[in-house]
């Protein structure tokens, strides 16, 4: 239905089929069919702006998960569970939820879970204003990202440190470290990431009174944006997500 009709569109038929899952799960006592549509069910609400009832939904497919000793299921919903708090803006509860998910990937050696949970971790403390928490989990995300050969991935979570260490009022550091996740992007081949990076390089150099070297990186993102027009996102975006 998704793939024929777009997600939007099957969103109501989606909904029912997810519910008669449920339903017999439920009869049936079985945990991982129930949480499963739970997390689908939890989804869909979360992709129509219930955010609360998706929170609720995710909890019960918690549940669920872990009476059916269901590491995958657990591991989503508690992670679920934390972009729910972030959509409502308890930064508090979704840095909780995305530790106790974060502790489960690294207890099973999960990677590249472990590398988007720290930038999850990293942009909710941002968020909250808890500048060195946020730092050291942007840090350990870009580290995660490098291990796994995530060019693109280090690039962001470097310049997202750097966001980080401007906000903390470090802006000379935060310049180096703007500069570093350029030099990835451009690694990486990532044309549209590099010219956004390099817009930012451009309002950070700017901010540092040095309006001559801002203007050369910004004509050379716009160089590299006559073909990426959407490179100006990471610029007032913060994290992953």
């Amino acid at each position: 239905l998704a793939a024929h009709r777009g997600a939007e569109a099957a969103a109501p038929e989606l909904y029912g089929l997810h519910r008669l899952v449920l339903d017999v799960a439920e009869r049936r006592g079985l945990h991982r069919e129930r949480a499963a549509a739970l997390l689908n069910l939890a989804d869909l609400d979360a992709r129509t702006g219930r955010t609360k009832e998706a929170l609720l939904r995710y909890r019960s497919a918690l549940e669920a998960g872990r009476a059916a000793n269901d590491p995958y299921a657990t591991g989503r919903a508690m992670e679920s569970v934390g972009g729910s708090y972030q959509e409502l803006g308890d930064w508090q509860r979704a840095g909780d939820w995305y530790g106790r998910a974060l502790a489960q990937r690294l207890a099973r050696d999960e990677r590249a879970d472990q590398a988007r949970l720290y930038a999850r971790l990293g942009a909710v403390q941002t968020y909250a204003g808890r500048y060195g928490e946020a730092l050291r989990n942007w840090r350990a995300a870009a580290a995660g990202y490098r291990r796994l050969s995530d060019l693109p991935g280090y690039a962001r979570a470097l310049s997202e440190a750097a966001r980080v260490q401007e906000y903390a009022g470090r802006p000379e550091e935060s310049l180096r470290t703007c500069e570093e996740a350029v030099e990835w992007a451009r690694r990486a081949r990532d044309v549209r990431l590099q010219a956004a990076l390099r817009l930012r390089l451009a309002d950070t150099l700017d901010r540092l009174g040095d309006p001559a070297a801002a203007k050369l990186h910004r004509a050379g993102a716009e160089r590299l944006l006559e073909t990426e027009p959407s490179a100006y996102e990471i610029r007032s975006g913060s994290g992953e997500d």
